[in-house]
């Protein structure tokens, strides 16, 4: 009985975003497509914008230890795309020159842009520093703290229905004059391009489906990664993919291939997606990440992200990876339910905190961005395009979440240096 009402559930949820699906010719959509969306820009536009975007991107680069060696006059830095800007926070503008008159920065003069603020890096830090303790000592649940370069304070995301538990740390934490943000419910408009998509037989590629024998859990791949001391393959996705089981008696979780509109085909047809592997249960204490197993010989591995909304580039192809940690860059995600969005990057280094099972756990290192998924598209793999290797895409993390992914304006996802290990070494083009 209990599976069942999971099926009608998880049938129930499948329809209500089908009804807010907007459909559109596949021949309309290019691989540029969901950049164009965010940019409110033509398609033929966004080449330059991403050319543009690079030279912002290493010039913030450059820029960044200035700024850090100067903390208390500087309070960040952020790009704007759009306006090929690199904008920079100072509580004191007649300063400016600590930055101008650095040789490293002269061939990035008349991208920057310096704006009068009122709190210092060294401010924000330490006030961010101060509600992390405060979170913990109030054991506050489902909050995200980010130091938003864009408001010059500090941004507490928080839910009205946790207010009976976040009660106390609100109450201390307003004395700081942080900015809070309460994320109000809403359906989403996803939009997906083609409801028959290309066939990619017993290839799971990153962006793909996952889920758990009774239909509990559903989530994405993020890609294929490879033990370098005993080379068996498995896909990295969101840790907290294993929470619900079932569980087998070892404590593993069964997971299945679960391709882009399966759930409909799976309930109708009564079909059984190909078996992946076990994912062990993982220690999600400090990085929210986990390992499925392959298991099963049919399965083949993919050295790509799933992207077949568009017809000419079905499969992005990934290079190798990168730690994408510029404030207003963008990124993107490839996910079961909401397929390819993209989104820029709102904060680095923030930390999400919630309450498991009476434990506090807190996620230190994320990166916050505008909304770019959707409850179900957990674990998918978080990108930049290169431009030089297009359809290529470099690696830059695994979406952990979003929240209660339906409801909020943000997601966070982990970055890839948190991600892999000495031990473990994603799968590209170049070691297939």
């Amino acid at each position: 009985m209990k599976g069942t009402f999971i099926l009608l559930n998880l049938l129930l949820l499948s329809l209500t975003l089908l009804n807010n699906l907007v459909y559109t010719q596949s021949s309309n959509y290019t691989t540029y497509t969901p950049i164009a969306r965010l940019l409110k820009v033509p398609e033929s536009e966004v080449p330059k914008l991403l050319s543009q975007e690079k030279t912002l991107i290493k010039g913030n680069s450059i820029l960044t230890p200035l700024l850090t060696q100067n903390a208390k006059i500087f309070g960040g830095s952020y790009i704007d795309i759009l306006a090929n800007k690199i904008n920079i926070n100072t509580i004191d503008l007649s300063k400016k020159g600590i930055i101008t008159n650095s040789p490293d920065m002269k061939p990035y003069l008349d991208l920057l842009s310096f704006i009068q603020v009122k709190y210092s890096l060294f401010d924000l830090n330490s006030t961010f520093e101060d509600l992390a303790i405060l979170a913990k000592e109030n054991k506050a649940t489902n909050v995200l703290l980010s130091i938003d370069y864009n408001f010059n304070n500090i941004a507490i995301y928080l839910r009205h229905v946790d207010d009976d538990q976040n009660k106390e740390f609100i109450a201390v934490a307003e004395k700081l004059n942080p900015i809070i943000i309460y994320n109000e419910p809403e359906i989403p408009e996803i939009v997906n391009n083609s409801i028959e998509f290309p066939p990619i037989g017993n290839i799971v590629p990153g962006g793909d489906g996952i889920r758990t024998s009774n239909w509990q859990t559903i989530c994405a791949a993020g890609f294929w990664v490879r033990s370098v001391s005993n080379s068996t393959y498995s896909i990295m996705t969101a840790g907290h993919c294993y929470d619900n089981g079932p569980f087998n008696p070892d404590g593993s979780v069964d997971f299945y291939h679960f391709p882009w509109m399966g759930m409909m085909e799976s309930v109708v047809n009564d079909v059984a997606p190909g078996f992946i592997g076990q994912m062990a249960q993982p220690n999600v204490s400090v990085v929210d990440k986990a390992f499925i197993l392959k298991q099963n010989d049919e399965i083949r591995v993919s050295a790509s992200v799933r992207n077949t909304d568009d017809q000419e580039y079905p499969e992005l192809m990934i290079y190798g990876t990168a730690v994408i940690d510029t404030v207003g860059a963008i990124v993107c995600k490839s996910g079961y339910v909401s397929h390819v969005v993209c989104g820029r990057i709102k904060a680095i280094g923030s930390a999400f905190e919630f309450v498991k099972e009476n434990e506090i756990i807190t996620y230190h290192g994320l990166t916050q961005t505008e909304k770019i998924a959707f409850q179900g598209d957990s674990g998918g793999p978080v990108y930049g395009y290169e431009l030089s290797l297009m359809p290529g895409i470099i690696i830059a993390g695994i979406l952990s979440s979003g929240n209660m992914g339906l409801v909020d304006e943000w997601n966070v996802f982990t970055p890839i240096d948190m991600l892999l290990t000495n031990d473990i070494e994603i799968i590209t083009v170049g070691n297939l």
